[in-house]
C-alpha cells in the first residue's frame, strides 16, 4: 500500500511522494512563484532527493492557482549581477538536469508559466495544463533575450517563423493555444487537471522504468532516421538485461497484466 510523505518544505518548495510518483510544490515566498538563485538550488537538491525516494515519475506543479511567473525581477541588478554566471552555474546546470533526468517527467501547469517558469514547464517530458493557463518569455517588454531553453523549445516546436513572432512581441499563448500547436501535450478545464495528471503519473511509474529512460535517452540525443535507429539497436541491448522485460515477456505468453518493479 502507497503511503505519502513531504519532505523538509524548505524555501517554499516541497517534495511529496505517494508510492512511486514523486511530486515538487512551488510555494515561493516571492509575488507569482518566481524564483530566486537559492529557490533553483532547493528545487535542483529535491530531484536527488526524489530519485532517492525510490521515485519512477516526477511531477511539479505550482501550490496554487499559480505555476510560475519566472525570476524574481526586483531581486534583478544590471549594474552589479553576472548573467552569465547565473546562467552558466544555477540555470543552465539545473535546467539540464532536469530535462535530463532519468525517471519521466510532468510538469501541470495553472495560470502563467513565464520566463524561467515557462522552461521549467517545458523541460519535462510531459507537460499538461489548464485552458486558460499562459505560456512564453515576455522579455522583450524589459530588453532581455529569453533563457532557460526558450529559444530551443519554440523553435524545435513551433518553427521559425512563430517562436520569432512571440520572441519578438511577447505574446503569450493560452493553454488552449499552447496544446493545439503542440508547444504542450494537453489542455484541460482546471477542475480535471490533477486528476488527469495524477493517472498519466501512476500509469507511467508502474511502466517497466529503464525502458522508459532507454527510450528518453533516445528521444533527447535525437538525430536523424539512421542515428536513431542505431541508438534503438544499443539501447534493446541493455534493455534485455532487465528485469521488466522478462517479466513483460512472461506475462505476455501467460496472458496477465505485467507487474512492473522498474529495474
Amino acid at each position: 500500500m502507497s503511503t505519502a510523505t513531504a519532505i523538509r518544505p524548505a524555501t517554499g518548495i516541497t517534495l511529496r511522494t505517494e508510492g512511486a510518483v514523486a511530486t515538487l510544490v512551488l510555494d515561493l515566498a516571492q509575488p507569482k512563484n518566481t524564483f530566486r538563485t537559492a529557490d533553483v538550488q532547493r528545487l535542483g537538491a529535491l530531484l536527488d532527493e526524489a530519485l532517492a525516494s525510490g521515485a519512477r515519475c516526477l511531477v511539479i506543479q505550482g501550490a496554487g492557482p499559480v505555476f510560475s511567473a519566472g525570476w524574481d525581477i526586483g531581486s534583478i541588478d544590471p549594474a552589479a549581477d553576472d548573467p552569465m554566471a547565473l546562467i552558466a552555474d544555477v540555470v543552465g546546470p539545473f535546467c539540464r538536469r532536469l530535462r535530463e533526468l532519468p525517471v519521466p517527467t510532468i510538469s501541470a501547469v495553472t495560470g502563467p508559466a513565464l520566463g524561467f517558469g515557462f522552461g521549467l514547464a517545458l523541460c519535462c517530458d510531459l507537460c499538461f495544463a489548464e485552458d486558460g493557463a499562459l505560456f512564453g518569455s515576455p522579455f522583450r517588454h524589459i530588453g532581455m533575450v529569453p533563457d532557460s531553453g526558450t529559444h530551443h523549445f519554440l523553435l524545435s516546436r513551433l518553427g521559425h517563423p512563430l517562436a520569432a513572432e512571440l520572441i519578438y512581441t511577447g505574446r503569450l499563448l493560452s493553454g488552449t493555444d499552447a496544446a493545439r500547436l503542440g508547444l504542450i501535450n494537453r489542455a484541460l478545464p482546471r477542475e480535471q487537471l490533477a486528476d488527469e495528471v495524477a493517472k498519466t503519473a501512476q500509469a507511467i511509474a508502474t511502466g517497466p522504468t529503464q525502458a522508459l529512460r532507454l527510450s528518453k535517452e533516445i528521444l533527447l540525443q535525437g538525430g536523424d532516421f539512421d542515428a536513431m535507429f542505431a541508438h534503438e539497436g544499443r539501447q534493446l541491448a541493455q534493455v534485455f538485461a532487465t528485469a521488466d522485460l522478462k517479466e513483460g515477456i512472461a506475462a505476455f505468453q501467460q496472458r496477465r497484466p505485467p507487474v512492473f518493479q522498474g529495474r
